[in-house]
């Protein structure tokens, strides 16, 4: 209002000071046409042609007319170039004589030639004065058809112009300036109304941004844009009130199911550490047993040929071979033993296949957990999926929680995705842990069986090849026993031949499976360190929604 009182007081000012210009640039080229009449064209001749006389005679004339009307300060007249041909006394005051050239308006002194009628000059500075002239033509004889000689001027002071605008102005300024006054106090009271409640939402919206959304509800219950803006600002703080603590339930439960996750892979990256040691022990055993098997049929084929070569003399050595049988026998009873600890062996197979089932168990649980957090996951997904839709409801308010919202449904995808992962590779463990009871069950029969029997038949050759030793010189005595002796030599050999063949078999499967187990502890170490990055950022989700005050 008050650019709209300036503008109007300029424009005001301007178009009356420019009609109150255009009436005095009128009213003094009007005088200074009818004084004209006061000169005579005998007059304005001697003038033209210096005549000093005439000159005075005109300018006691001119001084009449400053003389009676005080708006005027001069009067004087001028040739067609400036050139002073008569004045007034307050010219002559002012330092200036006949003769002298004074400034002239050359384009109202145009204008005036052209059109043969009065004009008036612009405001212009000269001889100390802000002046106003009026010009007026002279022609020769007074007769307006023939040419113009010279011309008659009256200087105003234009500063009276501004003085007499001002005083215009000012009063009618005075006049408006008053109801526009009550007029801005009647607007800054109603704007005071309407700010005054948007501060206090103002307020409540910057609680809100900040992460305080237990402040209190705003109660304007008015039915305007306020009202609406303070029922939005209500409805935003209870959405974000829910979408917030169910957040935050959700991220405790599943940093404590990530906890869970956690000690549960490392407990199976233990046990499945643990089996990778027995396997590499078994390996090693079995490898030493099929190296003691080789050896063993080479010195059976020995014995066998030596048996042949002494076939002439087995008839003569039959009280050895009672010997040697006794020595069979004692074989045959260790072999009783044998088969009593393979059954133990067994045993122990069976524990192990249990403990190999409580792994499966363990799997199993894995996969109930890993399903739980995917369901988490995909609530949470749908939460900040709801939690984007508010926001974008909001509008501006809830740019800040629409960030939250993509960063939560960004953390729920990673836990999706790794929870598939975790679920892909325990069954991977599962399947392989299924594999590795079966060949488990197979390779202890085997293992503990070659182990047994190779440490006791050698033992027993060594007895045989004693007693053997004894009888060599009466070995032709006993040839057709010799001759069994060695037929079942043979069938040993073959027999030892298989179990070294089994023995290797049982290497490559035993080796497989400790390979296995290599590959199952790296998926589980993998496993407990995808874990240990979802706890992680459970962690870092839940730091995220402490900052919120609920």
């Amino acid at each position: 209002m008050i650019v709209m009182l300036t503008i109007t007081s300029i424009a005001t000012y301007k178009t009356a000071y420019g009609e109150l210009y255009k009436a005095a640039g009128i009213e003094a080229y009007g005088c200074a046409n009818i004084t004209t009449g006061l000169l005579t064209p005998e007059d304005v001749q001697k003038i033209l042609s210096g005549d000093s006389a005439a000159v005075n005679s005109i300018g006691e004339k001119l001084n009449w007319t400053t003389a009676h009307k005080d708006i005027f300060e001069t009067q004087y007249i001028l040739d067609l170039d400036g050139k002073i041909l008569a004045l007034d006394d307050n010219l002559k005051e002012a330092g200036f004589k006949a003769g002298d050239q004074f400034y002239i308006d050359e384009e109202a002194i145009n204008m005036l030639v052209s059109m043969g009628h009065s004009t008036y000059s612009e405001s212009y500075e000269y001889a100390g004065m802000n002046r106003l002239s009026g010009y007026a033509p002279i022609f020769e004889d007074h007769d307006p058809t023939k040419e113009i000689i010279a011309i008659s001027v009256i200087d105003f002071n234009a500063d009276i112009v501004s003085e007499r605008t001002w005083d215009v102005v000012s009063k009618g300024l005075l006049v408006s300036i008053i109801p526009l006054i009550l007029a801005s106090l009647a607007t800054l009271f109603l704007i005071r109304r309407k700010t005054k409640p948007l501060s206090v939402l103002i307020a409540h919206a910057g609680e809100i941004a900040k992460g305080n959304l237990s402040v209190k509800d705003t109660n304007f219950t008015s039915k305007d844009e306020i009202g609406d803006l303070s029922i939005t600002l209500n409805t935003v703080a209870e959405n974000l009130r829910t979408i917030i603590g169910t957040v935050q339930n959700t991220s405790s439960q599943l940093t404590r199911n990530s906890e869970e996750t956690s000690f549960s892979l490392n407990e199976m990256k233990e046990a499945i550490h643990q089996i990778a040691n027995n396997m590499s022990e078994n390996v090693a055993s079995i490898s030493t047993g099929t190296a003691s098997a080789e050896s063993s049929s080479a010195i059976l084929n020995n014995l066998a040929e030596g048996l042949q070569h002494s076939k002439g003399t087995a008839d003569q050595c039959a009280t050895h071979s009672m010997s040697t049988m006794q020595t069979a026998q004692e074989g045959l009873k260790r072999a009783a033993e044998t088969s009593r600890d393979m059954e133990k062996i067994h045993s122990s197979s069976i524990e192990t296949g249990e403990t190999i089932v409580k792994l499966n168990e363990a799997t199993n649980k894995i996969q109930q957990i890993t399903g739980s957090i995917a369901g988490i996951a995909a609530q949470t997904n749908l939460l900040a999926l709801n939690a984007s839709i508010e926001a974008a409801r909001a509008g501006e308010h809830g740019k800040g929680f629409a960030v939250v919202a993509e960063e939560v449904r960004k953390l729920a995808e990673q836990s999706n995705l790794e929870v598939n992962q975790v679920e892909k590779i325990v069954s991977e463990i599962t399947e392989s842990i299924g594999h590795v009871v079966n060949s488990t069950n197979e390779s202890t029969k085997l293992i503990e069986n070659g182990n047994a029997t190779v440490q006791q038949t050698s033992q027993s050759l060594r007895d045989i090849s004693t007693a053997v030793s004894k009888t060599v010189e009466e070995i032709s005595l006993i040839s057709k026993m010799t001759t069994k002796e060695a037929n079942n030599s043979k069938q040993v050999v073959a027999l030892i031949e298989s179990l070294t063949e089994s023995m290797r078999e049982i290497e490559e499967v035993t080796t497989s499976i400790s390979a296995v187990t290599e590959e199952t502890t790296a998926s589980i170490d993998e496993i407990s360190n995808r874990s240990a990055e979802t706890h992680e950022v459970a962690q870092e989700l839940q730091h995220l929604i402490n900052k919120f005050k609920l």
